[in-house]
């Protein structure tokens, strides 16, 4: 199934781009898509808020042909 990925700050820079469309099994979860784009590495992985369809939603919310999904990491400010 194919969905559409948003990136905002540091994931859009290490993605090179703000939105992209993904395919995805059928019954993926949302943080399983995250796993699957940013796979962990030596310093982990970035923790993140998840959204689909403009609604902020658990790991575990199972996606569906056609969702809009948003990775939205930490931001800092000073």
């Amino acid at each position: 199934m194919k969905v559409a990925v948003r990136y905002f700050a540091v994931l859009r820079e290490r993605r090179g781009t703000e939105v992209e469309s993904v395919d995805a099994p059928e019954g993926c979860t949302v943080g399983e898509l995250y796993t699957r784009i940013f796979p962990p590495g030596p310093e982990g992985s970035l923790p993140v808020l998840y959204a689909v369809n403009e609604a902020y939603v658990p790991r575990t919310h199972a996606l569906a042909s056609g969702d809009e999904v948003a990775f939205i990491p930490p931001l800092g400010g000073g």
